[in-house]
């Protein structure tokens, strides 16, 4: 079984044990989703059911007792639970994202202990924020003051995912005296074995969106902790943590795909149903191109997160770019679009007690989640701005060889993955970018691609793709030299400009175009009917160069018309709107008219 079909055969299942989320009556189902919303209660039911699955065994490494193999995995299963209940996706995240810097720094007997906590549904928390210092994580005033055999801790984390609920926290506090990266440790705290006087909880926060989500925080007061419960040595708490971002941040965009498909699902639901003026809403022209647009930036979105995930194992070097890139990106593309398939919809997305309506509502809330969760979208453009210069920098001839050596099992979704090694990724980016180093094999291989065509329609819309390509080269010696300009300018100023975080903004959007193209020339051989063809690219390539462009666009209506077939037979088929397809719980047919109307 090939990588592809051995992920596609697990997210089948996965979708066959969760059920028609349509279905009141289904382990998992939209009713019961908002339903637990509406009183703001926490999914433990749903847990038991993806607990009952292996879900949990997922975020834990197989030399632990797991079965994590891939971030690819996690963001697979992240979406295919996200678009039932991002709540719920949220929950499991939680706990596995806790977990990462037991991974990450722990050793193998702490992997072992904690992993079995999580395989027997324990939940954990990730206690690293506080009300007083936010993303200052070298601000942190939590202590942890050396005694005989382990540390005293004092002080407050807060909105921290189970922060009540949690059975064991991981707790990011300051060691050392003196400020400074080396003055910072990781303990465990087991809420079980603490004496109920040394640990308070703060109120639970009443949120926007994941409203039965337990987002509170908790007061330690001469709480006690083993050296047992240190993850990794002293003083190495801030390395582990930025370290454990890497997978973090890509894990949650697929809380913002689930959200997205969601949305997407129930418009064309709507629209394909919905007769008015003599047709069907979706043989409007303008909402017909809105749907084939909502479809393009999710399928350009998945693309970024699932390469996101790949380059973790492939290029640890470059992870602190891919992960970033990805953390602000995707969110912030699909927040727009689940806002324009509102538009889509009409009214109708504004009636809160139609089951589908009202998800729609709970999905576009649950969204914007992924912007700030774990590094909100400053972070994570200061972290791609800060790496500007090395990733602009013309890739020499040694850069070039090892990312083409790397490009197949970064790219090709099939190919096989190097062992997971989460503890291998930099804190910060400085060898380039794949992406853009194959991007000249990239266009080439597009362009025989387009060449060995026969159809002429088809051939010429590969032949754009490699010449918007090509395009790309100009957009980043324009970059290299406004980048180089600016710096000149501002001096120590540069930095933290406006100017230099809008530069990021547009890196981001290049970054995306190159991997869209490497990924498409690279993973040719498993892509099937009816993704097949070059339309889907085409499509995402006009959306992000709108992005940078608006009044340039790059798809014709023949082209959005070609893509419409496409998002169309996979929506009257059951099947999922990514490159790589895979079945539904729910049997291909069209939801019954009146549902929907």
């Amino acid at each position: 079984m090939t990588r592809v079909d051995e992920l596609r055969a697990l997210t089948e299942d996965l979708e066959r044990h969760l059920g028609d989320p349509h279905d009141a009556d289904g382990p998992v189902s939209f009713a019961t989703s908002l339903d637990l919303d509406e009183r703001e209660q926490y999914p433990h039911g749903g847990l038991d059911v993806l607990r009952a699955w292996g879900c949990h065994d997922f975020g834990v490494p197989v030399s632990a007792g797991g079965r994590g193999v891939a971030t690819q995995d996690s963001v697979a299963f992240g979406t295919t639970i996200a678009r039932r209940d991002a709540t719920l996706a949220t929950a499991l995240s939680i706990t596995m994202l806790a977990y990462l810097p037991i991974w990450v720094g722990g050793d193998d007997e702490q992997r072992a202990r904690y992993g079995e906590a999580v395989h027997r549904g324990a939940k954990f928390a990730w206690g690293l924020t506080e009300r007083e210092h936010g993303s200052d994580v070298l601000a942190t005033g939590m202590t942890a003051r050396r005694v005989e055999g382990g540390y005293v801790v004092d002080g407050e984390k807060w909105l921290i995912g189970h922060g009540t609920q949690a059975d064991y926290v991981v707790l990011f506090v300051r060691t050392g005296e003196r400020a400074g990266p080396a003055g910072f440790s990781i303990l465990v705290l087991d809420r079980r074995a603490t004496p109920a006087h040394c640990i308070s909880a703060l109120p639970d926060e009443q949120l926007h969106g994941l409203r039965g989500i337990d987002m509170s925080g908790l007061r330690l007061t001469d709480c006690f902790i083993p050296d047992s419960a240190r993850i990794g040595p002293e003083g190495h708490g801030l390395e582990i943590a930025l370290t454990g971002s890497h997978p973090v941040r890509v894990m949650i965009t697929g809380i913002a795909l689930g959200c997205t498909d969601t949305a997407l699902r129930l418009a064309l639901d709507f629209t394909t149903q919905r007769e008015i003026f003599g047709g069907t809403v979706v043989d409007v022209p303008y909402s017909r191109r809105k749907l084939v647009e909502a479809h393009a930036d999710l399928l350009l979105s998945d693309t970024l997160a699932n390469c996101a995930a790949r380059s973790l194992q492939t290029s640890p070097d470059q992870s602190a770019v891919w992960s970033s890139v990805a953390k602000y990106l995707v969110p912030t593309v699909l927040d727009r679009t689940v806002a324009e398939l509102g538009v889509v919809l009409g009214a109708r997305h504004y009636l809160r007690g139609h089951h589908r309506y009202g998800m729609f509502q709970k999905a576009r809330r649950d969204l914007l989640v992924a912007n700030f969760a774990d590094g909100n979208t400053v972070v994570n453009l200061k972290n791609v701005a800060t790496a500007l210069p090395s990733l602009l920098a013309p890739a020499g001839d040694a850069a070039t060889a090892a990312a083409r050596e790397r490009a197949r099992a970064l790219f090709d979704w099939d190919a096989e993955l190097p062992p997971i090694a989460p503890w291998a990724a930099q804190t910060a980016g400085r060898t380039g970018d794949d992406a853009l180093h194959v991007l000249p094999d990239a266009i080439a291989a597009l362009a025989r691609r387009a060449e060995a065509t026969e159809d002429p329609v088809e051939a010429d819309r590969w032949r754009r793709c490699a010449e918007l390509g090509r395009h790309l080269g100009d957009e980043l010696d324009w970059m290299r030299a406004e980048c180089a300009a600016l710096q000149k300018r501002l001096g120590r100023a540069y930095g933290s400009s406006a100017e230099l975080f809008t530069l990021a903004e547009r890196f981001c959007v290049l970054h995306a175009v190159a991997t869209c193209l490497a990924h498409r020339a690279l993973s040719s051989d498993w892509i099937a009917t009816p993704m097949d063809g070059a339309a889907p690219l085409l499509m995402c390539l006009h959306q992000l160069w709108a992005r940078l462009y608006p009044l340039d666009p790059v798809a014709t209506p023949d082209d959005v018309e070609a893509a419409a077939r496409v998002l169309l037979t996979c929506h009257a088929e059951g099947r999922s709107f990514g490159y790589r397809q895979f079945a539904l719980a729910k049997p291909a047919g069209a939801p019954d008219a009146r549902e929907v109307a």
